[in-house]
């Protein structure tokens, strides 16, 4: 199935190149163009409501990020942890702007704001820029609201309290209760997803050897939930043999997964564009998830749930420290830098017509995890000793303890590819390759190609403007 790219866009001026590719409503001073998920319209008459990460059109109470479009006011809201970005361009010197929800329509919206389409060529420097110049990211929290008073247009922007810093004195000290609670939580989401979902879904999960994605395997298939496990292998290795240890002790088959090196590779420029940045180390743990997504590996009638999430507010990838205040500023660190990253966006699954959850990543969970001590955190050189022990209690020792190898580090990924991407540039500089990868995908945008149709030949574009430097 070929993506297509769902998002959403208010201007105060219109904007010809997207009539064609949108459902356009002309509310007077504002103009919408909405492309949403298949048979969704907007309603016909404003106010309407529309949630950023679903891009369904929903009551006026909806909770962030949500785009409340009047006929002469626009409010965004943005959430506390900023998953599903919303973008910003304005020309202050004739007066019009447009908010969207995909960077790549950056090249159809300018212009008709009289502004210049130029890649920067670096990654962004400042919290909300972005790789195209005169586009920024607005920033996690905000509340901002743009209406027409006296014959202009007016912005007010207000930054709502930041959650993250209510999480510095963290008080969960006892490691078994901390994980018990975190597994309660984790029950709890996945119940409401399920409960959420149309009778009869089938579920499935990203299997690898870790704690993460055998946790959420372990309780959906303790829930009863139809369940198909998942497990990727590269050229360059595989975790195959654990992922089956967990799924004999379920009493449930696993599903092996071989992908090719050039599999992989070509998933690179699709990568790139549903995260809309070229961060090296972002780029690469998204290219499992896409690679899975772009060859229809996990049917569309399949609700994925992932163990993404889990790295960062339990600690799982923490560096060396001297006092818990840096483990705890390591935690906290690691999830603003989400903010920012895309790698929780809703976009790829929107785009394919699927559904994915990251029950880690919701917020009853998320509160535990930064809830619980570094203490109960990293103890005896072990990360995620507290998640571990609790599911020590459900499956065997070498399960719940074995060695953590990081999403984008399982098979051997992150080094084959940047062994691949050396043997094609020359260079050891891979996000070089990645920041080309956007600078073709913002071209063929400029035509009106919001979706990549042949990724390898973006890809080879790439490589070829990386080694002629």
């Amino acid at each position: 199935m070929a993506p297509v790219s769902k998002w959403c866009v208010v201007a105060n001026v219109s904007l010809p190149d997207l009539e064609h590719l949108a459902q356009t409503a002309d509310l007077g001073d504002l103009t919408v163009y909405y492309r949403g998920p298949e048979g969704i319209r907007l309603p016909e008459d404003p106010p309407f409501v529309v949630d950023v990460a679903t891009l369904t059109p929903h009551s006026p109470g909806a909770v962030a990020p949500t785009l409340r479009i009047e006929s002469d006011v626009v409010t965004v809201r943005v959430s506390p942890l900023n998953e599903n970005p919303v973008y910003y361009a304005v020309n202050r010197t004739k007066g019009s702007f447009a908010y969207f929800t995909d960077l790549l329509l950056a090249p159809l919206v300018l212009p008709a704001l009289g502004l210049p389409v130029r890649f920067l060529g670096s990654t962004p420097v400042h919290e909300c820029g972005t790789l195209v110049a005169g586009v920024s990211r607005l920033r996690h929290g905000t509340v901002e609201r743009t209406r027409r008073t006296g014959g202009r247009w007016l912005r007010e922007t207000g930054d709502e309290h930041d959650v993250l810093g209510d999480f510095r004195a963290p008080h969960r000290d006892d490691p078994l209760a901390a994980g018990e609670a975190q597994l309660e939580a984790l029950a709890a989401e996945i119940a409401r997803i399920d409960a959420a979902a149309p009778e009869g879904t089938g579920y499935a999960t990203l299997l690898s050897g870790g704690i993460d994605s055998g946790t959420v395997t372990y309780l959906a298939a303790r829930a009863g939930l139809p369940l198909t496990p998942y497990s990727v292998a590269s050229p360059w290795g595989d975790e195959l043999d654990d992922a089956a240890e967990l799924c004999a002790e379920l009493g449930i088959d696993l599903e092996p997964v071989h992908l090719t090196e050039d599999q992989i590779i070509t998933s690179i420029p699709e990568a790139v564009r549903w995260l809309g940045l070229a961060d090296a180390e972002v780029v690469e743990v998204a290219l499992t998830a896409t690679t899975v997504q772009r060859l229809g590996v996990v049917p569309a009638d399949e609700v994925l749930l992932t163990g993404y999430g889990s790295d960062l507010v339990n600690a799982g990838l923490y560096r060396p420290f001297d006092h818990r205040d840096d483990l705890i500023e390591q935690v906290l660190s690691a999830v603003d830098r989400t903010r920012r990253s895309n790698e929780l966006s809703n976009r790829m699954p929107l785009a394919y017509g699927t559904t994915a959850h990251h029950p880690f990543w919701s917020w009853p969970v998320m509160r535990v995890a930064l809830e619980t001590t570094p203490e109960c955190k990293v103890r005896e050189g072990r990360e995620k000793y507290h998640l571990r022990t609790a599911m020590g209690r459900r499956v065997p020792e070498p399960i719940a303890w074995r060695k953590k190898i990081a999403v984008h580090h399982g098979g051997g990924l992150q080094d084959g590819v940047a062994r691949r991407l050396e043997k094609e540039t020359g260079t050891q500089d891979r996000q070089a390759v990645y920041l080309a990868c956007f600078a073709g995908l913002l071209d063929q945008a400029a035509q009106g190609e919001l979706d990549p149709t042949d990724p390898w030949e973006l890809f080879e574009r790439a490589v070829r403007s990386v080694r002629s430097r």
